[in-house]
């Protein structure tokens, strides 16, 4: 499958919005979620030096349930990339930590967010709390082959604007992301921390 995903920042009242979506939207459900966003390098490099890289590579927890993920391909506010998801036993999260670690992926930051989740016409929104107070949406397609790509942004596309929900320019896109991970408090690095240490500090993930 390949995920087509365009994605924008919520500027009215994150609340209001998830409200107005309750009414027209069918609701999927909420998303608890810790992300260890595997970077590349420095963990401070601004995102746009990453471009070029078009591995995604995540572990993550969400309502309990740990998985790997990798997203594959070119990436920025609206992009088409392959998705794969693999789930591990919760317990076996920091092997997996350690796996990675070996493997040369060992430091990046820590995402905490709460997402609400609605499918209208077809699309997929998520809508984004940050837990420092930013917020964001997502509005997602899964299409089976190529083909199908250009009709899935464009409807994406659409329907958000029906919405009144504005999708980002690539160098807005870059420009958040890179505020979004230089206001981060939570970086992370396995050859200096044990995995025990953010196991501790996240406790209700764990």
């Amino acid at each position: 499958m390949i995920e087509v995903e365009a994605r924008g920042k919520i500027e009215e009242d994150f609340d209001s919005l998830v409200e107005k979506f309750k009414k027209i939207a069918k609701f999927k459900g909420e998303k608890k979620r810790i992300s260890f966003v595997f970077l590349k390098g420095d963990s401070d490099i601004d995102i746009k030096e990453a471009l070029d890289d078009p591995v995604d590579l995540r572990l993550r927890v969400t309502n309990g349930n740990a998985e790997i993920v990798i997203k594959y391909g070119k990436w920025g506010g609206s992009d088409t990339r392959e998705e794969y998801s693999i789930p591990i036993n919760l317990n076996d999260f920091e092997s997996s930590a350690n796996l990675l670690r070996c493997l040369g992926w060992y430091k990046g930051i820590i995402a905490q967010t709460t997402t609400y989740v609605f499918d209208y016409q077809g699309v997929e929104f998520a809508l984004v709390k940050y837990y420092d107070g930013e917020f964001y949406f997502e509005a997602e397609k899964m299409v089976e082959n190529s083909n199908d790509v250009k009709v899935a942004m464009t409807n994406l596309k659409n329907i958000s604007s029906t919405l009144g929900l504005k999708i980002f320019e690539e160098e807005e896109f870059m420009d958040y992301i890179n505020k979004l991970n230089h206001s981060i408090s939570y970086k992370f690095d396995f050859q200096k921390q044990d995995f025990s240490y953010w196991k501790n500090k996240f406790k209700e993930y764990f």
